[in-house]
């Protein structure tokens, strides 16, 4: 006789996401436990219609106390547990009832895949989603609830599956996630006054970092990298957000030695390696870049293979990193990459992309009318390729109407509003480009360069008082960009002096 299998589940007005949830896992439990908090929708009709067994819980901040009641009340000799949002991989509802099969206590890793069409990248976790039920098994955390430290107390074995579970919950606007981003860092930090451990600063750390908090989660990250307790893997991790954090904020040097000790760590990831080889552009150190471009391409080519052994990672897709590839040859012109990183997009189904681009350079396209019908396949993960193929156009109006178009749906983008700005101002509207750049400064003075740009628009429209405001922010808030600040306080110094700069 084969074992029953109960799945898990706490929700709460959840019913734009419950049906697919349960659909992908109606022939495989025999069981549906739903703990709901509270929900006003048609999320319990839903889960009536599955048969769900139904139980109410009065919500308390503490998402352990509402799946330990949800097991309390599993009968099956198997437990796995989901969210709404999370869908079982086909394949995996195939094989998952051949697990249950031994009498051992096991506790199943499954990879749960959280997807971001916006920037058109996943991430990946493990955790123990499917174990053999016990009644003391029990969740811990108020939030990122863990069932593992139980299971560990209760002499578990732990095996890694290929169980995929499909998360969509963080495929949402950047709004959507910095709002759950604070609903869980509230949580996290009552979690952490009364038991302060590391990975409870982990996530805290990740959630400083979506919330923008980067001064939080540099703090964060550098306790953690300094401990002796936290998990290889998690370290790694740690070590590259603190690199993308001392990116961010120019220092070149600071991020490529903390993604070189995230690398020491784990070497097969390939975020890590395409973060290095910009850190590595950034610094001019153009042979570098290539050597990290090739790893991370390589690894990217094996990271099914590699995941099983990553207990976390970005998933950065082969697209995005010949892409970053491609705009890597344009600006150093190495024809050889260029070709090597063209003939790699065909193969990924992006020959579109290449086509217009290609009419670009020949010269073919006039106008922009004759490449409006290549507008869709300019994405996330080539703006920043085209944009720069647009800077070094001949026709500025060309440019101009192709970044006016680009403008209306990629307005949040740094290096498309710094060029479209730029290219107002070789066309001689100036005061259009000031326009513009101010309509987004909160944009704007995140990044040194456009501050610049804006500056020295001001100073053309014979707007200094302006300028020097732009001039002393960049010296407060970015010292660490000595080219930049010279620069800036020999233009600061003419201004004063009263001589025409």
């Amino acid at each position: 006789m084969s074992s029953s299998i109960s799945l898990s589940m706490i929700v709460k007005n959840e019913g734009k996401h419950l049906l697919d949830c349960l659909n992908s896992v109606k022939n495989v439990v025999d069981e549906i436990v739903i703990v709901d908090t509270g929900s006003t929708d048609n999320t319990l009709e839903i889960a009536r219609s599955f048969n769900a067994k139904i139980f109410q819980f009065n919500w308390n901040d503490d998402f352990s106390s509402a799946r330990n009641f949800s097991l309390s009340n599993c009968t099956g000799d198997w437990i796995l547990y989901l969210d709404a949002d999370e869908r079982l991989d086909e394949k995996s509802a195939e094989r998952i009832k051949s697990l249950t099969n031994p009498n051992d206590n096991i506790g199943y890793y499954c990879t749960i895949v959280s997807y971001d069409s916006e920037i058109q990248r996943s991430n990946s976790i493990k955790y123990v989603r499917l174990f053999r039920n016990n009644s003391e098994a029990k969740f811990t955390g108020k939030v990122h609830e863990q069932i593992t430290p139980s299971l560990e107390k209760l002499n578990y074995k732990f095996i890694n599956s290929d169980l995929i579970i499909h998360h969509i919950g963080y495929d949402i606007s950047k709004d959507g996630k910095k709002q759950k981003a604070l609903r869980n860092l509230k949580l996290l930090e009552k979690d952490f006054k009364t038991d302060p451990n590391d990975y409870v600063l982990f996530q805290i750390g990740q959630s400083n970092f979506v919330l923008e908090n980067f001064s939080e989660a540099e703090k964060n990250f550098l306790q953690l990298i300094k401990s002796d307790k936290l998990n290889k893997q998690l370290k790694a991790e740690s070590y590259s957000y603190l690199a993308q954090i001392s990116l961010n904020k120019f220092k070149t040097d600071e991020a490529e030695n903390f993604i070189l000790s995230a690398i020491r760590l784990n070497n097969t990831l390939p975020f890590y390696h395409y973060l290095l080889s910009k850190i590595h552009l950034r610094n001019n150190k153009i042979k570098e870049a290539i050597d990290e471009l090739n790893k991370s391409l390589e690894y990217a080519k094996n990271s099914e293979r590699n995941s099983k052994n990553n207990l976390q990672q970005v998933n950065v897709s082969q697209k995005e990193i010949l892409y970053y590839g491609l705009q890597l040859a344009y600006q150093i012109n190495d024809t050889i990459l260029k070709q090597k990183m063209m003939e790699e997009l065909y193969k990924q189904d992006e020959s579109e992309f290449i086509k217009l681009i290609k009419l670009i350079e020949t010269g073919y396209a006039k106008d922009f009318y004759d490449v409006r019908s290549y507008i869709d396949s300019i994405s996330n993960l080539n703006i920043s390729l085209i944009t720069f193929i647009l800077s070094k156009h001949n026709s500025k109006s060309f440019a101009l109407d192709f970044l006016k178009e680009l403008y209306q749906k990629f307005s949040s983008k740094n290096d498309l509003l710094k060029q479209y700005a730029l290219t107002l101002d070789q066309l001689s509207k100036t005061d259009d480009a000031i326009n513009l750049l101010e309509n987004h400064f909160e944009k704007v003075k995140t990044d040194p360069p456009s501050l610049l740009y804006l500056a020295m628009f001001y100073l053309k429209s014979n707007k200094n008082e302006k300028a020097l405001k732009i001039f002393d922010l960049i010296e407060k808030d970015y010292n660490q960009y000595q080219e930049m600040v010279l620069k800036v306080r020999t233009i600061k110094e003419k201004l004063l002096r009263g001589v025409e700069a």
